[in-house]
Parts: structure tokens; C-alpha cells; sequence
């Protein structure tokens, strides 16, 4: 019975082990990437590397209720339109008041260096965002030099270098990324707004502004306003505090003060019999007993 549970075992371990060995490798052609999705959150794993010429082994595909080998090619193509604010008017968020340069890039990634995996999800559109953010901020500093002043004439001429340079410049910074730089090059025509358009988002910029100081004010008074009545608040509550305390020590207060009248001038009465007098009041109370003394508690 003993021999029997142990060829047993050792038959399942040679079964699942050429089980996860069969169905472990994969075979990744050149030029494109095989990489591990999970079923459960749809996002990239990681990216499958081979270590045998072009097979590789990846265990997650003997559990493919959980994962699946999707692939996809090394080279991409992005089409991107790069929109550069004019610094005077970078407080207009509409693309009419800027500079809008349409531009193909083509790169391609590198499986040995590319880090960060989850970038591939969604068919790869992150790491195309990762490369025009990349286009957006180096356009934005390379046009800056034609914009303020703002040279329409000029930039339209020189765009094509400006777009050159930018791409030596991030060749290494994407490079750093696992991301290798192939081309890029302008599709279209670059729109700029002209000089009547430029002209009249000047001033409406600076009508902009005028009204956000007005708003800015406005804000600052009704603080200022909150603040004084939270001040007026928190004494009246002191008082009222005092007060509390003031009753609490003395209980039997409430007997004895009766209101007169209210006005200008308010008085109260206290009875004759002097059992029972706050300590507060006992100095106000006469010796005598069938007479009422009255106190003026404004005087």
C-alpha cells in the first residue's frame, strides 16, 4: 500500500511537471513581443524575454483561466497632435489660441530595457502618452524662442529643424526609458493662429485676468468676513460660558431674580426671605426681614 501511494505521487509530480514544461514555452518571434496579461485586472504582467533563442518560458500560460500570452509588435506608430501654448496666452485653455503642430512618431521597444510593463495595456497607449508627453514639453521650450515674441512667419519656416533637433534631444532620454527613438516627421500642416486671432486673445486674456483679480477679491472679503464673525462667535460663547458656570455654582440664582421690565435701565427684585441666597448676592441682601430690596444690575 506504501509502494503504492508513493508511485502515486511521484506519477502526479512527472505528469505536472511535464504539464507546466509543455505548456510554458513560448516561442517569440523578431521583431515582436509576447507579453503576460491577467485575466482579473487586464493589465500587463510583464514582458516575456527569451533565454534560448527564441523560445522562452513562461509559466504563467499553463493557468490560462488566469493569464494569457498576448503579442504584439516591437515597432509602433503614433500619430500625436502637439498643441503649444503662446506664453501670453497660456491662460486660454482653447486649441484656437494655439499653436498645433501634427507629427507621426515611430519608436520602438526595447524587451531588454523597457521597465515598466504596464504600459502595454490597452494595446500599448500608455507608452504612447509616455512618448507625447515627452513631444509636448520639448516642442513647448523649443517654439517658446518664435512665440514670445510672437513670430508666425518665422516659426512656419523653421519648424521642420525645430522638430529635428527635438528628436536628437530626446533620443537618450527616451533611450532611458526602454524606448527607442526611430523618426519622426510633421503630417499636415502646422496651424498657428494669425496675427488678428493672436491679437484678440491678447485682450481677452487680459480681460481674464481682470475678472479673476475681481474674483480673487471678492474671495478674500468673504474670508476676511468669515474670520471676523468666527472671532464674534467664539466671545459670545465665552460668554455665554461664564455665564453657564456663574448659574451652575449658584443654582438657587433663578429663584431670586425676577425680570422688571426691559429697557434702558433693567432692574431686579429679590424676595424678603434670605434662605438660600446665592453667595454672589448675599452682600445685596439687607438684614432685615418683609422688605424687598431692589438692585439696579446696570448701575
Amino acid at each position: 500500500m506504501k509502494q503504492f501511494f508513493t508511485k502515486t505521487i511521484v506519477i502526479a509530480v512527472v505528469v505536472g511537471a511535464a504539464y507546466l514544461l509543455f505548456f510554458s514555452l513560448v516561442k517569440v518571434d523578431t521583431g515582436r513581443l509576447r507579453v503576460i496579461e491577467d485575466l482579473r485586472s487586464h493589465k500587463v504582467l510583464r514582458i516575456v524575454k527569451p533565454c534560448a533563442g527564441t523560445w522562452a518560458f513562461a509559466w504563467e500560460r499553463a493557468f490560462p483561466w488566469r493569464y494569457i500570452i498576448a503579442e504584439m509588435s516591437e515597432l509602433r506608430a503614433a500619430h500625436f497632435k502637439i498643441n503649444v501654448s503662446i506664453p501670453e496666452l497660456s491662460n486660454l485653455k482653447e486649441d484656437y489660441y494655439a499653436v498645433r503642430v501634427p507629427v507621426r512618431v515611430s519608436y520602438r521597444i526595447d524587451r531588454d530595457s523597457f521597465g515598466d510593463a504596464s504600459k502595454l495595456s490597452d494595446g500599448g497607449r500608455r507608452a504612447d502618452d509616455l512618448v507625447k508627453k515627452f513631444f509636448d514639453d520639448e516642442l513647448q521650450r523649443d517654439l517658446n524662442n518664435y512665440l514670445f515674441p510672437y513670430q508666425p512667419e518665422v516659426l512656419k519656416a523653421q519648424v521642420e529643424n525645430i522638430l529635428e533637433g527635438a528628436v536628437k534631444k530626446l533620443e537618450p532620454e527616451l533611450k532611458r526609458f526602454g524606448l527607442l527613438l526611430e523618426s519622426a516627421r510633421i503630417t499636415g500642416g502646422v496651424i498657428m493662429p494669425d496675427r488678428l486671432i493672436y491679437n484678440e486673445g491678447v485682450m481677452h486674456a487680459a480681460d481674464l485676468r481682470k475678472a479673476d483679480r475681481v474674483v480673487q477679491k471678492g474671495l478674500m472679503e468673504a474670508r476676511s468676513a468669515m474670520e471676523n464673525e468666527k472671532i464674534r462667535n467664539e466671545q459670545l460663547y465665552s460668554k455665554l460660558r461664564e455665564i453657564s458656570e456663574i448659574i451652575s455654582e449658584n443654582p438657587d440664582i433663578l429663584k431670586y431674580i425676577y425680570i422688571d421690565k426691559m429697557a434702558g435701565n433693567v432692574k431686579v427684585i429679590l424676595s424678603s426671605d434670605g434662605e438660600g441666597v446665592p453667595r454672589m448676592l448675599e452682600k445685596e441682601v439687607e438684614s432685615g426681614t418683609g422688605k424687598t430690596k431692589e438692585i439696579d444690575n446696570l448701575r
